[in-house]
């Protein structure tokens, strides 16, 4: 009884300690506020949601009908199709070009062009390096700034003010609550956005991760080709990790803070319809998939209509499936980083759910795998 009572006294040490650190940030503060990270390009297909703030290296494409959350960095240019709804603001580092309907609850800032098409709503103001081009019924509730030109078509309602530095041309039936247009206007627009890159940012967590005393070696040539369960842990495959088509991997939190992180020295697959779901997880846990690509490319693929929790750490690119899902732990989005490649989701895929936002991703709290373990001793010794 005296040695069950001191184990007792160790657990709950160890379990204060670990509440502590499992809410120091494992991210860098720059990732802890994506949702959507590529090294190179970021390609939404029709309808795509990513709640949640986006960036890539170099350019960004949003089909029709898709939403963001948060805001949208492009290290070039964004493309965004009709009707696309940003709940943030947009920054190219070249051009923007918004099809017609396109909804901003911000600014739309470029390098050098901005151009967009009929009826749509801009929040804040309009700055662009050289021209911006409204077509008809655009509305703009900021300013619109241009370094030389601006156009302006008919219908169109401008609330404040409208800078071109050489030539600003208004057609008929246009509004501009701010005056009349300036021409030559000495208002220049801010310095061109510029996007830097997080591939050092992402290959040192991953590395961090990676050196992780690992819990359990994974049979990668069997794992996931059944339904499996995995309680808190670090997990390692030594290859591949495949969860197959149409099997639930089930993460089972025991009621209590833990993290999951997956050390992949290749590539990772999840198969058509394929499934991770949660079990009395709390709210602080994690889930960490890190895909190292030690003598591969470090794929990471998402059949159609699979669901996978947590934030995917990519060597290289990620593509998702048709009506695919990566969404996070509590108010978290979640989210998929690619440290060298492209990210690449197909029809309407979700990243994120409704109301999340950026939050601290917790460190792996492997100290309370240590209590989790003594824990399970006092229960045998108790019985």
């Amino acid at each position: 009884m005296q040695r069950l009572t001191h184990l007792l006294f160790i657990l709950t040490i160890i379990l204060v300690s670990s509440a502590n650190a499992s809410f120091h940030p494992l991210l860098d503060s720059d990732l802890n506020d994506l949702s959507v990270y590529a090294n190179g390009t970021i390609t939404m297909a029709d309808g795509v949601i990513t709640h949640g703030n986006m960036q890539a290296l170099t350019t960004i494409t949003l089909a029709a009908n898709g939403q963001v959350g948060g805001n949208i960095e492009a290290g070039s240019t964004a493309t965004l199709s009709d009707n696309v709804i940003v709940n943030g603001y947009i920054e190219a580092s070249t051009t923007a070009t918004l099809g017609a309907n396109v909804n901003v609850i911000g600014k739309v800032q470029t390098g050098t062009t901005a151009t967009f098409g009929a009826g749509v709503y801009v929040e804040g103001n309009i700055e662009a390096g050289s021209t911006v081009t409204l077509e008809q019924n655009a509305e703009v509730m900021g300013n619109v700034v241009a370094g030389t030109t601006v156009t302006i078509a008919a219908g169109s309602h401008i609330h404040q003010n409208v800078d071109a530095g050489t030539t600003a041309t208004i057609a008929a039936n246009v509004i501009i609550d701010g005056g009349p247009a300036t021409s030559d206007s000495s208002k220049a627009p801010p310095p061109a956005p510029v996007v830097t890159s997080k591939e050092n940012q992402i290959t040192t967590v991953q590395a961090e991760l990676k050196a992780l005393v690992t819990d359990q070696e994974l049979d990668w040539d069997d794992f996931g080709d059944n339904d499996e369960s995995l309680v808190a842990g670090v997990y390692n495959s030594v290859n591949y990790l495949t969860i197959a088509a149409g099997k639930t991997l089930t993460l089972d939190g025991n009621g209590m803070d833990g993290s999951w992180v997956f050390n992949i020295a290749n590539n990772l697959s999840f198969g058509i319809d394929s499934k991770v779901v949660l079990l009395n997880v709390t709210d602080n846990s994690s889930i960490l998939w890190n895909v190292l690509g030690e003598s591969t490319a470090g794929l990471t693929s998402l059949g159609a209509g699979a669901e996978v929790r947590g934030h995917i750490l990519s060597k290289g690119a990620i593509d998702g499936g048709a009506i695919s899902l990566v969404t996070g732990i509590g108010d978290s989005c979640g989210g998929v980083f690619s440290a060298t490649s492209t990210v690449t989701f197909a029809a309407d895929s979700i990243i994120g759910h409704q109301g999340c936002g950026a939050v601290d991703v917790p460190e792996p709290a492997t100290i309370w795998l240590l209590g989790l373990g003594i824990f399970m001793i006092v229960n045998r010794k108790h019985r």
